[in-house]
């Protein structure tokens, strides 16, 4: 009897799923819908072809919509509700593919005011605006101008492409969004503009065709790019309450102006003039010209001495706290936009897979969708793997991935999985000779290759200074002997590219930089055959390389983390970057319309001022190139009441100081703060999450140590790991 009883309880469990075994793995729901139809005299009735139908295509846009969230994307349910649902899919999936074309596109159209010739120059391409000692320009070389209309088409057709995709994939939902709308009306805007200038060209017309471009090509970007149109939105945000602390600063430069009129009106003469002067001394210009006028008075002195430690000291750090405190704020928002666009996505699977609207998946739903998700990223073991990802998600023990629990899904299969990277076209031969191949080349992963290119990054650097420093024959072969390290690094970069793989090569930072000097070095020594002058450019390019060197600092553990956390950030603060480069783009474009032409040196009202004095004639905005440049030197605050005083005598306009009051007020007070913000947050969060990545793998590291400690002589470190819980052995169902 006890005997009996002792065989009952150590029976093996009945498996809990029995219509999942292993011959079905492959198909789990067919064989679910076969148990669901199944009679209760266990004979299988006619399966519904049109059920099954549904639910393959359920789980197939379920793992598409799983997929695009992980990728951090909100695929759009017109896409899934969509007639032709792989079609609208694959327009969707292009129209992401697009994004590198798209973002060289932008900065396309961005550049192209490079090489335009200004409005307000007539003459021929060489010296469009006549005597170039009279007008200084940038020097860039400027093209013709159909060629400018030519590369702004081909930028009008692509952009104009990415909509109909959008447009397709989207279907009705396209025009209930505000900013696709307002992106068809910009392209159609720079069409029409387009034809404009060609009739402007043709005919000689006064229509001002492209000076409408110029401020469309900066609006472009802005709508095209989500994470710059993301800055915009925040900066936007801000602005209330920079509004707010903006209006008491200026209060306080008013009272601060009446006062100093009116109990010193030997130093201040006058309302306006003392109001710009306080107003330069409160950007940290330092104006010498206000200090020195009131050095000899003891008590002017002391009230600019009061109103710099209140202005500057205590209000401006005020408007940067109150800008940095909104900007995390919205950013915070942001970030929560997205993580809500990702469970949104989920929730759409989740519905797509509950047909039966029971709030909960089974097991053999889940493992179809894993499957269906190995589609696009790469499962190892799918057998174990899905079994591990199911007993993850199903945390309650009941044996069923509820809607809270997949939510999760993403966290889970992260941790699991890998992006699926993409199958090779090569017959089995070819695949044989590239087997041998990458076996042969395996060289590049020993540190003893890793040394020996230190060893040529060194020898390239004498060689290079020695060409820099020697104008005998044997400059012939210092050249020959650059090329041939050129040479060396770009097959560097090309095996560790082939053995390596794309992917894991471009994820270093020092092999993008790496390639990008490796390519610079050949192109430009093969460009000197051409053009003689870039041969000069090499032993430069060979010097820069060697700062690669930088990555010593990586092995020393208390510059590790600031030099990933550095890396990192490069990154994330595009966009912000880019949003600033846009505001001042149309300030330069901007400038160029209202000042071009008034700056040269033959201008009798520049004499004696401060700025024909200090022979800041290149800070012009005679052309968009010099604009830029200008507008960079406003933004550090540098010279810039003397440039709003030269401009103010060259155009006899006292109404041209608003100009560059505005330009400070927006770049510089508003969105450099912005800018400083985003670097603050970022840093911040690129360094809690370098500290936390290498306090993980100190753990796991402990952990490891750990283990082989606790490993005796007759356990393998297998056997004492702990053993992987299969999904078909898993307890009864509950009822």
């Amino acid at each position: 009897m006890r005997a009996k009883m002792y065989k009952k309880a150590n029976r093996p469990r009945r498996n809990p799923l029995p219509e999942i075994v292993e011959e079905t793995l492959a198909d789990p729901l067919l064989h679910r819908i076969r148990a669901e139809t199944a009679n209760p005299n266990g004979t299988a009735s006619t399966m519904d072809n049109n059920q099954e139908s549904h639910l393959r295509d359920n789980v197939q846009k379920a793992a598409a919509l799983v997929d695009q969230a992980m990728l951090g994307r909100w695929m759009p349910l017109d896409v899934v509700h969509h007639r032709d649902y792989a079609s609208a899919k694959q327009a969707f999936l292009l129209y992401h593919h697009l994004s590198y074309p798209r973002c060289a596109v932008l900065v396309t159209l961005i550049g192209l005011s490079l090489f335009e010739v200004p409005e307000w120059c007539h003459g021929p391409l060489e010296n469009p605006c006549g005597n170039p000692d009279r007008y200084l320009l940038s020097g860039i070389m400027y093209l013709p101008p159909w060629l400018t209309l030519a590369v702004e088409l081909v930028c009008l057709l692509l952009l104009a492409w990415s909509v109909v995709l959008q447009r397709y994939f989207k279907f009705l939902s396209f025009w209930s969004n505000h900013i696709t709308i307002v992106k068809v009306l910009l392209l159609f805007a720079l069409a029409i503009s387009m034809f404009v200038t060609v009739a402007e060209l043709q005919w000689r017309t006064m229509l001002q065709g492209r000076k409408i471009s110029m401020y469309l090509r900066v609006l472009i970007p802005i709508l095209f790019s989500r994470a710059l149109r993301g800055c915009f939105r925040v900066a936007l945000r801000i602005a209330e309450p920079f509004i707010d602390i903006g209006l008491m600063v200026l209060v306080y430069i008013l009272l601060s102006a009446w006062l100093g009129t009116l109990i010193m009106k030997e130093q201040f003469e006058d309302f306006p003039s003392t109001l710009l002067k306080l107003f330069s001394l409160l950007t940290a210009a330092n104006d010498a010209d206000v200090w020195s006028s009131v050095y000899p008075h003891r008590l002017a002195i002391l009230f600019l001495f009061i109103y710099l430690i209140v202005g500057l000291f205590f209000l401006m750090n005020v408007a940067f706290a109150v800008i940095y405190t909104n900007f995390r704020r919205q950013m915070a928002v942001e970030a929560k936009k997205q993580v809500t666009a990702r469970q949104g996505s989920l929730r759409a699977a989740f519905s797509l897979l509950d047909t039966k609207h029971q709030e909960w998946i089974d097991g053999p739903t889940m493992i179809s969708l894993f499957l269906a998700i190995g589609n696009y990223r790469h499962i190892p073991d799918v057998r174990s793997r899905t079994s591990q990802l199911f007993l993850a998600l199903s945390r309650r023990g009941d044996f069923k991935v509820w809607s809270d629990d997949f939510e999760d899904l993403c966290d889970v299969i992260a941790k699991e999985v890998q992006r699926r990277p993409k199958a090779a076209s090569f017959s089995r031969y070819r695949q044989f000779e590239m087997m041998w191949l990458l076996g042969c080349l395996q060289f590049v992963r020993k540190t003893a290759y890793s040394y020996f290119i230190w060893v040529a990054t060194v020898i390239s650097v004498i060689v290079a200074i020695s060409a820099r420093n020697v104008n005998n024959p044997a400059l012939t072969v210092l050249v020959n002997v650059e090329f041939a390290f050129g040479c060396l690094f770009f097959l560097d970069a090309l095996v560790k590219i082939l053995v390596l793989g794309r992917r894991p090569y471009w994820k270093s930072p020092l092999n993008w930089f790496d390639f990008i000097f490796a390519v610079a070095i050949v192109g430009t020594h093969l460009a000197s055959y051409e053009y003689p002058a870039a041969g000069d450019w090499v032993p430069v390019l060979l010097i820069v390389r060697s700062f690669r060197a930088v990555v010593i600092f990586s092995y020393f553990e208390r510059w590790k983390l600031l030099s990933e956390t550095l890396c990192r950030m490069v990154s994330a603060c595009a966009p912000v970057l880019g949003m600033q480069f846009c505001v001042c783009s149309v300030f330069a474009l901007l400038g160029v319309h209202l000042f071009a032409g008034f700056v040269s040196r033959d201008n009798i009202h520049l004499e004696g001022t401060q700025y024909a004095a200090s022979g800041l004639w290149v800070l012009n905005y005679n052309d968009y190139a010099s604009a830029m440049a200008t507008s960079l030197n406003l933004c550090i605050v540098g010279n810039w009441y003397i440039i709003m005083e030269g401009y103010a005598a060259a155009t006899q306009n006292d109404w041209s100081r608003v100009y560059f009051i505005a330009f400070w007020l927006v770049t510089v007070a508003f969105a450099l703060n912005v800018v400083i913000s985003f670097f603050v947050e970022a840093y911040t969060t690129q360094m809690e999450k370098s500290e936390a990545r290498a306090n993980a793998i100190a753990e796991q590291k402990r952990r490891e140590a750990a283990l082989a400690r606790n490993v005796g002589p007759g356990r393998s470190r297998a056997q004492a790991s702990k053993k992987t819980v299969s999904y078909y052995n898993l307890p009864p169902r509950r009822q």
